[in-house]
């Protein structure tokens, strides 16, 4: 949990506000993965353009999605979204919280807020799919009632990378309860 005068608020990104903020917090994630990805597996997915990494995305921003931002001390530390993918299915996408926010709860709180999310656009069932070596990830997405599943459809990884992602569902029975 966050110590005291270390609170974590959760907020929607503003369209133009935190443009900014939000390019950098995926240009971030998207190059620590990739370097992680090519340390673990050999992998070389370099990023592109982090603004054409969010456009290329539809779906993040209302109605159909949510884009949120984690603060703490007025500073950018996390992100996170959620899009639409079916009539009552959601996808969370870009969940990241800087190296110094780890472990103290932002992560928690976004990944709450996120699944809050869901509730509110009327999605019943959510899935992501994240690294096989983000074990801290896991960890959480496994403390709020996801499951493995098999690789979706909608993923945007494409079939010859499965081998390197592990695959979630939150079955549509825990949407509204997640905190424990």
């Amino acid at each position: 949990m966050p110590g005291p005068g270390r609170l974590v608020l959760v907020r929607e990104a503003a369209s133009g506000a935190d443009g900014e903020a939000v390019a950098a917090l995926f240009a971030e994630y998207l190059g620590w993965a990739a370097d992680r990805l090519a340390e673990e597996f050999a992998v070389d997915l370099r990023p592109t353009d982090p603004a054409q990494i969010l456009a290329s995305l539809p779906g993040l921003r209302p109605p159909g999605g949510r884009l949120l931002l984690a603060e703490r001390d007025q500073a950018a530390v996390g992100v996170g979204a959620i899009r639409r993918i079916g009539s009552d299915v959601g996808e969370i996408k870009r969940m990241y919280v800087r190296p110094a926010g780890r472990g103290s709860g932002v992560g928690a709180a976004l990944l709450d807020a996120l699944i809050d999310s869901a509730a509110a656009l009327g999605v019943s069932t959510l899935r992501l799919d994240t690294c096989r070596f983000m074990h801290d990830a896991h960890s959480l997405y496994r403390s709020r009632g996801f499951v493995e599943r098999p690789p979706y459809a909608e993923s945007e990884i494409p079939a010859h990378l499965h081998e390197f992602w592990i695959f979630f569902e939150r079955p549509s029975s825990n949407v509204a309860t997640h905190r424990q």
